[in-house]
């Protein structure tokens, strides 16, 4: 007896490929469709004021400006007053650079935000005092 060995044809090779990469991109679409609903839902890219206060009680000022405007593209506006405080302490690194650099307009432009936040920021002030030492401005 002889087997006969048949050719595979190609055209069904080539549909065979395609139902397989079809099958793949089906299935990233899919886990990425729930990905981004589920996170959607939970807002996690959102940082509440317990984690605020983490970052400020372990120093991490940058972590705090940058959770301040995560919230604000996230449409968050809820911790104020940690934000008011991530607003005072940029505008007081600014307002240190500009003064040092002789920028006297801008920098007068970073210490009126510096005032404005200050009023936000309700009992969270003793954080901007503590700014104020760290950049060199509380003689001011």
């Amino acid at each position: 007896m002889s087997k006969d060995k048949r050719e595979k044809d190609p055209v069904i090779t080539i549909l065979n490929i395609i139902i397989i990469l079809l099958i793949f991109v089906i299935l990233y679409f899919g886990q990425s469709a729930f990905f981004y609903r589920s996170m959607a839902e939970k807002r996690s890219f959102t940082q509440d004021a317990g984690h605020m206060s983490y970052e400020l009680q372990n120093g991490d000022y940058a972590g705090l400006i940058q959770g301040r405007y995560v919230n604000e593209f996230n449409g968050n506006n809820d911790p104020a007053g940690y934000h008011a405080l991530a607003e005072y302490i940029e505008a007081a690194s600014m307002y240190r650079v500009y003064r040092d650099k002789g920028y006297m307009e801008r920098a007068d432009r970073e210490k009126a935000v510096m005032d404005s936040s200050r009023t936000k920021m309700q009992e969270l002030s003793i954080f901007a005092d503590k700014a104020d030492k760290m950049f060199g401005i509380a003689d001011q």
